[in-house]
């Protein structure tokens, strides 16, 4: 497990995210008049934290057993790379359109982010 510890605390955070999103379902603000933000919104939707819950749980459970069949573990990476970038991006568009400031979820996400983009390129290879 220890080579694969990335994974599982990855794992543990899009869980952590997709059981907050499934319960705060106003965490990305909604504005009808703006379509951006509006597409924004819908990705705090139960469907959308129901698929973070998962794919942080299958990401748990391959770091856990170190499962390397199909190649699941880079599979997972480019997969939270895509989900992590585009909530990155969709808080801080959030953050920015209600304003006044940042919030710690945006830079938090965004340092998620920038982990993710750090273990595809320096993390170990085969």
């Amino acid at each position: 497990m220890k080579r694969n510890i990335f994974l599982v605390f990855t794992g543990l955070e899009t869980l952590a995210v997709g059981v907050f999103l499934m319960m705060q379902h106003n965490a990305l603000m909604d504005d009808p008049t703006d379509r951006v933000v509006h597409m924004i919104h819908q990705m705090g939707s139960i469907e959308w934290a129901i698929l973070l819950i998962v794919l942080g749980a299958v990401s748990l459970v391959a770091g856990v057993l170190d499962v390397k069949k199909y190649n699941i573990q880079q599979v997972i990476l480019i997969l939270f790379g895509g989900l992590w970038c585009a909530y990155s991006l969709f808080f801080w568009i959030n953050d920015i359109h209600f304003g006044p400031g940042l919030k710690l979820g945006t830079l938090l996400s965004t340092f998620v982010f920038v982990q993710i983009l750090f273990e595809a390129y320096f993390g170990k290879r085969g």
